[in-house]
């Protein structure tokens, strides 16, 4: 099977970089809303405007990096079963498991940061005059009792989304990777009736509402995992490819229905409308731009260029931060973001400012957060899996699972 450690970084890689676009996209949704929908208004910013039409608009387009995030847990997730169920009968249960405790202990405690943030007066009110609402998130006045169903269980299990806008993608996330376990436990010994099934379900849910269709970019990151990459880099068409494969996605992850940029694809559109009236064409286009971009990585040789890029020092430090990262941003946007709005105004200058302060403030966080928070969650739940199963630590698998970090998720 493919990818060894040095792709495996590379992925985490990736995830950082789609939290990162996450950021990008909250802030432009923050100052300007028209450079996501297009809409002219007469407040409108004409380089808002501009930007939309352009086919680079995957950098901020935060529903791009969320199904990046969801095709990798998929893929990892599978890919630790592929390696580890066949000899530890325990290892699906385990896995599964803890996989409450591994999401909720991060989550819980991004809701319990963002309703000390408003408590402490942290988060400003604008006496006079609109402002954006997702830095008006989360309301004032809020109860400690509130924050803490949401930090126990309506976030995981509901995704509700009072404290922390993000975390409706932390639910599917939850369910999501149950559902990766629980097809790997029941077809997983047979690898082509695994990625057959797979297919399918992709294929089908692919043509359901958004929050159903969500759920098939897991599987179709379990199907990905069951391919042999490692085969396909050693033909002489993996380089050319992987790099086409790369642009195309980066391209299409940039979707926006009534961009000029994408006209062209319309009459496609509209097709797949006319057999699936429920699917959503943004996601259904975004998702599959996210697997273009991860099939590139797979497909990248390790001294190449790609492969290079992703395992430098900055992108592995992006990736390692990536679920702290998601968690953090909207209180810090919300807080500080919201006090250069008030104090700069809706301009060019003020944007790059917050730009600038939240995610230079929200990396600072997210090393004290994947410290004392993050890195104690894994290793928490891990221990909370092999104690439910009376299975004894190994030093080995602990200090591997950090490779399923998952950021989840949003836009």
């Amino acid at each position: 099977m493919t990818n060894k450690r040095g792709h495996l970084n590379s992925l985490d890689s990736l995830r950082g970089i789609a939290a990162l676009i996450v950021i990008f996209s909250h802030v432009f949704l923050a100052y300007y809303a028209e450079i996501h929908s297009g809409t002219r208004l007469s407040s409108s910013s004409e380089l808002a405007l501009s930007v939309f039409h352009t086919p680079f608009t995957f950098f901020y387009r935060g529903q791009f990096a969320v199904l990046l995030f969801f095709i990798l847990s998929g893929y990892v997730l599978t890919l630790g079963c592929v390696r580890k169920a066949f000899s530890n009968p325990d290892y699906i249960a385990i896995a599964a498991s803890k996989r409450y405790l591994r999401l909720g202990i991060p989550t819980a405690t991004s809701v319990l940061i963002c309703y000390l943030a408003v408590t402490l007066g942290l988060v400003p009110v604008i006496v006079e005059g609109p402002t954006p609402k997702l830095m008006d998130m989360p309301a004032q006045g809020l109860q400690f009792a509130s924050a803490v169903a949401s930090a126990l269980y309506k976030s995981m299990l509901f995704g509700d989304q009072t404290f922390n806008y993000v975390l409706w993608t932390i639910k599917i996330e939850f369910y999501g990777s149950l559902l990766i376990f629980a097809a790997f436990a029941l077809l997983g010994r047979n690898r082509m009736l695994h990625i057959a099934v797979c297919g399918a379900l992709f294929l089908y849910l692919q043509t359901r509402s958004i929050y159903v269709n969500m759920y098939s970019y897991f599987f179709l990151g379990a199907l990905l995992a069951r391919i042999d990459f490692a085969a396909l880099q050693a033909r002489h068409y993996s380089r050319a490819a992987s790099a086409a494969l790369l642009v195309a996605g980066c391209y299409l992850g940039g979707y926006y229905e009534g961009s000029a940029s994408y006209l062209w694809l319309e009459p496609l559109a509209a097709a797949l409308r006319q057999l699936a009236p429920q699917a959503n064409i943004q996601v259904v286009y975004t998702g599959l731009a996210a697997a273009l971009v991860i099939v590139a990585v797979l497909l990248a040789r390790k001294d190449g260029l790609l492969n290079a890029c992703l395992n430098t020092k900055p992108v592995l430090m992006l990736g390692k931060l990536s679920f702290s990262v998601y968690l953090l941003h909207p209180i810090i946007l919300s807080s500080l973001g919201k006090f250069i709005y008030i104090e700069m105004g809706r301009t060019a200058g003020s944007v790059l400012a917050c730009l600038v302060a939240v995610i230079g403030a929200t990396y600072l966080l997210s090393h004290f957060f994947f410290r004392y928070v993050d890195t104690p969650s894994i290793k928490l739940s891990d221990s909370f899996g092999r104690a439910l199963f009376a299975v004894p630590p190994h030093g080995a698998e602990n200090g591997r699972a950090g490779r399923e970090r998952v950021a989840f998720q949003s836009s």
